[in-house]
């Protein structure tokens, strides 16, 4: 009897547990299906990562110069994430991308696990979900395979080391900092973290206890713990160079990175950004909630530190939003808290005279459950990454476009020297020997040498200044490094948005010493229009007459989304003005997809290069399609303004340009012709 009555307690306490936390199980689930898609950084810099940490394994040293490129092979490089490629090197070689998707997978919801575990404890129920799901939001701004991972998961366990200790005087936990930092300084640049919010914590302490001792037992063990962290600090590979490395490594980029831009600078490019806008909503409710409890800002200085310290990093660099997700988390879940105390209280006499009535918890409950489930599938079904433009699809693909232009080059023994684009040489270090410059080692693997690949602290300023930008953007400094480094072939991500990409792009395809021979979704390969590549010229050579037939035989091996797949060639060849390919490539979008503006915009700008008033009218019809599914942008308006001028519908045209101001006053080309013509 007593065993029936312990089964049923059991049972009672699983059921109240599931009753109680099933919401923050949706909550995780959440996560994990924005964590799960497909390695869509394929072409980025897992490939790199994976290579050298191949090279560390089999030579037990860590390189110390720019070993990957022949153009700049002896520049002095300082790698500070070794040990996380030497890890995902040995995670590839048994488990494949799946199992670093996976490994990744595993890291964030440890670091998330932890932080819940911290804000349980100090939060109530709804402040958590508040806060737990504005983190998600913000930190689904960067999910790809990078050594970052190592740095959520410590930094979430130095918060949670550090939150024990304040508010439950448990320091056990921070003896095992030092061994976290150690593991840091080695596994990515963000380890300067550490020591930074030790002081926070330390400097809490000393505010809330009036005075400072170091014959205090409790501050003597900090000072010790502290010092050990510094110490730790000092391990690794670089020494105090590699310490000092995350002050100085910005200071010696001669290329722009999209991610360490701030979000000022990157509203100039980005229409809206759902991970930014709950950022700046976030540092809002964070902000409120401190000045409506500003009374307990003296028990709160280690908090106060953290989020000023994190919310200034969100705002300086595009990359840093996770660590504000991470670190707000737990935070803003007890600060609104608090908050919810205080409005409890006041409200209470308001209640009793019956001006509001209290809405039913359980419908609440009900209706965030429900949102919850159905962001479930909605990500998963793809249906979010579509509604927001992006390359993510759920589940463990692998794109392939990268590999099989990478198939082409070596099965028709196309060799180098190559010339590359910035993002691309990351995967072609990993997959590619077109350059015969053997490592001085012998006892390293040879790797393929690319002309650049996407680590500016690894090349010279001047090298990106007064070679790599020139060569694409002056054909005249083409014409003379591509003698100088004595190129052979080109394999180019055609992706490339920068200035400097777009103009090599549509000059390159025009340039008689070259020859196109390969062209997929991913990347285009030329070769010099010699002897030596006379066989592959033959047989592939494309050109507008031929570039719809020939991609299309390209790209029947595709694994992307047809849709995707169709745009973005319909984009490329529009960028490098292969009108009729683009047209092509855009109906052949629309027809896996009829509710997506982007093809109809390309099919829309490639008639209206032409004058006559049938290519007009189908300019006019597409663009205006676009608009009306979405992109309702100053600049479409404007271009469709000019459409309609073209077609003599002078009264809706000079309401586009209206509406183009309207949404940018810095439309200088909307305002002339306003200016001009009405």
């Amino acid at each position: 009897m007593s065993r029936y009555l312990r089964n049923n307690a059991r049972e009672k306490q699983s059921l109240s547990f599931l009753k109680k936390n099933y919401l923050f199980i949706l909550i995780f689930g959440l996560l994990a299906v924005f964590l799960v898609h497909n390695f869509d950084s394929i072409g980025q810099d897992i490939g790199r990562h994976l290579k050298m940490g191949e090279i560390i394994w089999q030579t037990k040293e860590v390189p110390k110069t720019n070993s990957f490129s022949f153009t700049e092979s002896d520049f002095p490089f300082t790698n500070h994430h070794w040990l996380s490629e030497v890890i995902f090197f040995g995670v590839f070689s048994w488990f494949g991308f799946t199992g670093l998707v996976l490994f990744k997978i595993i890291f964030v919801l440890a670091a998330f696990l932890l932080l819940f575990f911290i804000a349980k404890k100090y939060a109530t129920f709804w402040p958590l979900v508040i806060s737990f799901l504005l983190s998600i939001f913000i930190f689904i701004s960067r999910t790809e395979v990078r050594p970052e991972i190592f740095s959520f998961a410590i930094l979430a366990f130095f918060l949670f080391a550090f939150f024990r200790a304040k508010y439950e005087s448990n320091y056990r936990y921070l003896w095992f900092l030092p061994i976290a930092q150690l593991l840091w300084v080695n596994l990515h640049i963000y380890f300067f973290i550490g020591p930074v919010i030790f002081a926070f914590f330390v400097f809490d302490k000393v505010i809330s206890k009036n005075k400072f001792s170091i014959f205090n037992f409790q501050f003597s063990r900090l000072l010790l713990i502290g010092g050990l962290i510094g110490l730790a600090t000092l391990v690794n590979p670089a020494g105090i160079h590699g310490v000092l490395l995350p002050f100085n490594i910005l200071k010696e980029y001669g290329y722009s990175i999209v991610e360490n831009q701030t979000l000022a600078f990157l509203a100039d490019f980005f229409s809206f950004n759902l991970p930014i806008f709950v950022f700046k909503f976030s540092v809002g409710v964070l902000m409120v909630s401190f000045l409506l409890t500003i009374k307990k800002a003296k028990q709160r200085i280690f908090e106060i530190l953290l989020s000023a310290f994190f919310v200034y990093a969100g705002f300086k660099m595009l990359r840093n939003l996770p660590l504000y997700a991470l670190a707000s988390f737990p935070i803003l879940a007890i600060f609104l808290t608090d908050v919810l105390n205080l409005v409890k209280t006041k409200f209470y006499r308001i209640t009793q005279r019956q001006v509001f009535r209290k809405v039913p918890e359980a419908l609440l409950l009900a209706a965030v459950s429900l949102s919850i489930v159905f962001l479930v599938f909605f990500v998963a079904s793809g249906g979010y990454y579509k509604k927001a433009g992006l390359s993510k699809t759920f589940g463990f693909s692998v794109p392939n476009g990268l590999e099989r232009a990478v198939n082409f080059v070596k099965e028709n023994k196309i060799e180098g020297p190559m010339f590359n684009n910035f993002d691309i040489g990351g995967y072609l270090i990993w997959q590619i020997k077109g350059v015969r410059y053997p490592f001085e080692d012998k006892k390293a693997p040879d790797p393929f040498r690319v002309f650049v690949d996407n680590r500016p602290e690894a090349y010279s300023v001047e090298f990106f200044s007064e070679i790599y930008k020139p060569m694409q953007d002056n054909p005249k400094k083409w014409a003379e490094f591509s003698e100088k480094y004595d190129l052979n072939f080109i394999f180019f991500g055609h992706g490339d948005s920068t200035p400097w990409g777009q103009a090599f792009m549509a000059g390159i395809v025009k340039n008689s010493d070259w020859q196109i021979v390969y062209i997929n979704e991913e990347a285009i390969v030329l070769v010099r229009n010699n002897e030596r590549n006379s066989e592959a010229i033959s047989r592939f050579a494309i050109s507008q007459k031929n570039a719809i037939d020939r991609t299309v035989i390209n790209v029947e091996s595709s694994n992307e989304d047809n849709a995707n797949l169709n745009t973005t060639l319909s984009r490329f060849f529009y960028n490098i003005s292969w009108r009729e390919a683009s047209a092509y490539f855009a109906d052949e979008a629309i027809k896996a997809d009829p509710q997506s503006p982007h093809p109809y915009l390309y099919k829309g700008l490639a008639h209206s290069y032409y004058t006559d008033q049938k290519n007009q009218t189908l300019a006019g019809e597409n663009i205006k399609k676009a608009i009306d599914l979405g992109l309702k942008e100053s600049r479409y308006y404007y271009i469709l303004g000019v459409v309609y001028m073209n077609l003599d519908r002078l009264d809706e045209a000079k309401a586009l340009f209206e509406k183009a101001v309207k949404l940018d006053k810095d439309n200088t080309q909307a305002k002339e012709f306003l200016e001009k013509y009405f």
